[in-house]
């Protein structure tokens, strides 16, 4: 078994490299010590600034600004002021003059206009509620008839001319038509839709 010798130098220079090492990791830690304790007061500054309750102090070699013009101060009551506004009554809006009226008379019978003294009664005034109505579109058929004459001798018989209408060969006015036209680009109401409203 060999012995190996140590060289004392080396070993030396090993404790020394070692001893800095340890003095600069001790320095290293002393300084984030310092800036840990540095973060925690102003950690602690900040929580005292946001929960804690504030209030401003005056410093006492300031003057007041009470004491001074206390004595000046008047006391002035509030005067009483009225207000008044109108308020539109509810109700309801008649309807426009300009729409015909059609008037319905809903009366009593002729037993009921005798009077317990046996007379009759007389009408006194008229109470009038207006509603608004709306007739709806009401179809009709209108049958063109056109008459012939002719003459026993054999002459060539005569007929009543035809009316010309807005669309050759068909069936409907031109009012049907302004309708229907109306009711699609106007109300934007499909032919189809129209189609069942017209067989109700």
């Amino acid at each position: 078994m060999k012995i190996e010798l140590i060289n004392i130098e080396k070993l030396q220079e090993t404790i020394i490299n070692q001893a800095q090492e340890n003095s600069t990791q001790e320095k290293r830690i002393q300084i984030q010590q310092i800036e840990i304790n540095y973060l925690k007061e102003k950690i602690d500054y900040l929580i005292r600034q946001q929960f804690t309750s504030k209030s401003e102090k005056l410093n006492s070699t300031q003057p007041s600004l009470f004491e001074d013009n206390a004595e000046s101060i008047e006391v002035v009551e509030d005067e009483e002021i009225e207000i008044t506004f109108k308020r539109k009554k509810g109700g309801r809006t008649s309807p426009p003059k300009e729409l015909p009226r059609v008037r319905v008379e809903h009366d009593i019978g002729d037993e009921e206009k005798v009077c317990s003294c046996g007379d009759t009664m007389h009408r006194v005034k008229e109470i009038i509620s207006e509603q608004y109505d709306i007739v709806p579109a009401k179809f009709q058929v209108i049958e063109n008839v056109r008459f012939v004459y002719g003459c026993r001798c054999g002459e060539k018989p005569v007929t009543t001319a035809l009316a010309p209408f807005i669309l050759p060969k068909t069936q409907v006015t031109a009012s049907f038509l302004a309708t229907i036209a109306v009711q699609k680009f106007e109300d934007a109401l499909p032919l189809y839709r129209q189609a069942k409203i017209f067989k109700k």
